[in-house]
């Protein structure tokens, strides 16, 4: 079972997976990175164009989103009605984010709104029921039957796989709530282009992506956060526990963590390294076998190493978040039988991603070629400087924060820095009660330097408290 661990001291918020001592995943949901799918906004039409048969919205970011016909409610349930029949410029509209703005397109966008649960997907204008086709006939002809008396005419509902493992109670439960989250939503006085909803990935996201079932515990650093949890997730009560020092618990710390995460050389068994380059085109990976310790034939050691080396990739390409095209430069191997073996070594490591994936085999030159469905940001993206090797600045600030945070309550600290530095940094995490205890040197430094310090030598110098700086 997977242990799940949400950090919610400080701006940025970190989430990880755990499995038998390892990390598997790792979430990280910061100010204006994260994606935007499955938020509601209250739109503008701007623009209704008759031949793509669709619309041009303003819902508030900097690219108007695209909205097609078959995404509008009235056009989805009449194949006859043309969109300028139903919408008009100028109109106020809710829309959610199908899929997010990327390169010069605007974001894709559904005016079908969809309120998710844990067990129910609420439409609150999708006139249908429809149920997942992973659950068996019987029980998907008695849960679209029982559904389809509950809703009022105009409503719908999808019934998600993990529904069969609540109880009836639980599910109509669910139910009441995602209609009345809709009507709260709905209600608010905003002026489009507004946003209504934001789809958080943590904690949201994260417990509708792990079903109750494939759970041991959820370990959040926020006592706060852990009641509302379970007020949000009863099914999930029982595992949501509040452990103050939750970092302590992890297999390693999170900035060590964040260290090897952006390194672009990673160790594996017996001597074997992966060296691992992402470029906005692609990632490659190239298996590196020179300091096996192995002592069978050339031939049998090209098989022994790349089957390590799949298994190692599956884990790095899941734990990295790395998507798109992917191609992974094995230790040459002459015959097809060699490969097969490889290719299923690798296809069944692959199944413990939840992510989708595609592997299409092996290409003339040997090298493996797949595909991995992007849904978020790697972490390699978002934890690393452009360019650079190392910790982006805004990374080390969370970092800091979280140091700043862990204190000793009872002793005092001086943090140095240039001055545009430690401004930046407040920017980045606005104001704290744990900054009282920490006391200002504005110095010519490249990094911020946090040090134990006392009051003595604050009076000598005039320092202020960076809570008074904010």
């Amino acid at each position: 079972m997977l242990s799940l661990y949400m950090f919610y001291k400080g701006t940025e918020k970190a989430a990880l997976t755990v499995n038998r001592g390892q990390v598997q995943e790792v979430f990280l949901d910061r100010p204006g990175m994260g994606s935007k799918v499955g938020s509601i906004y209250k739109g503008i039409i701007r623009h209704v164009d008759h031949g793509l048969q669709a619309a041009f919205v303003d819902y508030g970011e900097d690219r108007q989103g695209f909205l097609q016909r078959e995404e509008v409610p009235a056009c989805k349930q009449d194949q006859s009605l043309r969109i300028e029949q139903v919408i008009q410029e100028g109109q106020a509209l809710y829309v959610q984010v199908q899929k997010d703005a990327y390169g010069t397109k605007g974001a894709k966008l559904s005016a079908i709104i969809t309120i998710p649960g844990t067990g129910l997907v609420y439409l609150p204008d999708g006139n249908y029921v429809a149920v997942s086709k992973k659950l068996p006939e019987e029980r998907a002809a008695k849960w679209k039957a029982q559904m389809t008396n509950l809703l009022t005419p105009g409503e719908g509902v999808i019934v998600r796989t993990e529904a069969d493992r609540l109880s009836e109670e639980v599910l109509l439960e669910e139910l009441e709530r995602l209609r009345d989250k809709w009507r709260a939503l709905s209600a608010q006085k905003a002026n489009p282009p507004a946003v209504v909803f934001r789809d958080a990935l943590i904690p949201d996201q994260l417990l509708r992506r792990f079903p109750a079932g494939t759970l041991g515990e959820v370990v959040v650093d926020d006592g706060f956060e852990a009641r509302q949890l379970r007020q949000q997730y009863p099914e999930l009560s029982e595992k949501i526990r509040w452990e103050r020092e939750a970092e302590t618990l992890l297999p390693q710390p999170l900035s060590v963590l964040w260290d090897r995460l952006v390194s672009p050389i990673t160790s594996i068994d017996r001597g074997i390294t992966l060296h691992i380059d992402q470029t906005e085109a692609m990632t490659v990976i190239d298996v590196n076998s020179g300091g096996y310790t192995g002592h069978s034939d050339k031939n049998q050691t090209a098989v022994m190493v790349n089957q390590l080396a799949a298994k190692a990739i599956a884990r790095e390409i899941q734990l990295r978040n790395l998507s798109g095209i992917i191609l992974i430069d094995f230790v040459s191997m002459k015959r097809p039988d060699q490969q097969r073996a490889v290719l299923q070594t690798f296809r069944q490591a692959l199944q413990q991603d939840t992510q989708r994936t595609e592997v299409y085999g092996f290409t003339k030159l040997g090298l493996l070629e797949m595909s991995r469905k992007r849904e978020r940001p790697s972490l390699m993206e978002q934890l690393q400087a452009p360019i650079l090797r190392g910790l982006s600045f805004e990374t080390k600030c969370f970092l800091l924060e979280r140091e700043i945070i862990s204190l000793s309550a009872d002793k005092i600290y001086l943090l140095s820095g240039r001055k545009e530095q430690i401004n930046h940094f407040l920017k980045l995490t606005g104001s704290n009660p744990a900054y009282e205890a920490v006391f200002v040197n504005f110095q010519d430094t490249n990094e911020l330097k946090l040090t134990e310090t006392d009051m003595e030598t604050v009076r000598r110098d005039g320092l202020d408290s960076l809570d008074n700086l904010f």
